[in-house]
């Protein structure tokens, strides 16, 4: 028979890790779009901003207590969705960022670590959800308070950082090298293309959280030899590429440019361009997704 004390300790747990989850996707929900769209649930995405949210309040419930036996359960579903969302993207698309934690986790994070660990998410939400007694006390006054200022606070920042993904813009508002004979635009003076060959380009800073994200991604375009050729351009301080370094350990070549030449490149980070034909066909000013989905959401739709 589980003592209240650690049911107690088991909804402030699980709601700790609903805190960080929403926080970390808060503060970009349009990468959180667009990592939905990555794992392959297509238009799903447009709910990133609802989901960030009720993570943050359900955090907000378990943690402060209010009734942890009914949030138990939404927790518990919640996390078997999340689950079977990860798996599907994982084996079916080949994502390895499950994205729980957003710009606040590095995505060199092993998928074995991620299933592991919503597993044991799983099975203390279903105990705590069975296990605790039946109560029915009045929330207090400060805990409705604050409740209600962290969600105002939530939604301004969902709706703040949540804009419409690149997917979904206009041809007006697409980049000026889209379509473009790579010649005409300033990545040329980078490289020296043949028609008969296929090239990314990457550009990345050393301390965007979106960047560390894709860094696992772009070592599967290298190693499977997706393209016949992968460029990587980064801008930071040293001390900024010595932390990179340290936590990423990159085994490909990076070609450091000065700001005022990458502001040349792109304005949003990371950004990669595709090249075949001598043209850019594909654009992705996000977090750069696996071979897979670059190949059946991407490139399929935008080099016929």
């Amino acid at each position: 028979m589980f003592e209240k004390r650690i049911l107690n300790i088991y909804s402030v747990i699980i709601g700790i890790f609903f805190i960080i989850s929403g926080i970390g996707k808060v503060i970009d929900t349009a990468a959180f779009s667009t990592l939905i769209y990555q794992y392959g649930l297509g238009y799903s995405m447009i709910l990133s901003p609802l989901i960030v949210l009720i993570e943050i309040l359900l955090g907000l419930f378990l943690i402060l207590l209010i009734n942890p036996k009914r949030y138990s359960l939404y927790s518990f579903i919640l996390l078997v969705v999340f689950t079977i969302s990860f798996a599907y993207a994982h084996f079916k698309n080949g994502i390895n960022d499950c994205g729980c934690f957003g710009t606040l986790q590095h995505a060199d994070m092993p998928p074995s670590l991620s299933f592991a660990r919503n597993f044991i998410l799983i099975i203390m939400s279903f105990v705590l959800w069975l296990k605790y007694p039946k109560e029915r006390t009045e929330t207090l006054k400060w805990k409705k308070n604050l409740v209600l200022s962290v969600m105002f606070i939530s939604i301004f920042a969902a709706g703040f950082t949540f804009k419409t993904p690149f997917f979904f813009k206009s041809k007006k508002e697409s980049h000026k090298f889209q379509n473009q004979n790579i010649n005409n635009t300033e990545l040329s003076k980078y490289i020296k293309t043949s028609a008969d060959s296929t090239y990314l380009f990457f550009c990345f800073t050393y301390t965007c959280p979106h960047c560390w994200n894709s860094i696992e991604n772009l070592r599967q375009f290298i190693k499977s030899k997706a393209v016949d050729s992968v460029m990587i351009f980064a801008a930071g301080e040293n001390s900024d590429k010595l932390f990179f370094e340290k936590n990423f350990h990159p085994d490909f070549n990076i070609k450091e440019l000065p700001a005022e030449k990458m502001d040349k490149l792109t304005d949003a980070y990371p950004t990669a361009f595709y090249v075949e034909h001598d043209t850019v066909k594909v654009i992705i000013q996000s977090v750069l997704p696996s071979p897979i989905t670059f190949n059946k959401h991407y490139k399929s739709s935008n080099t016929k």
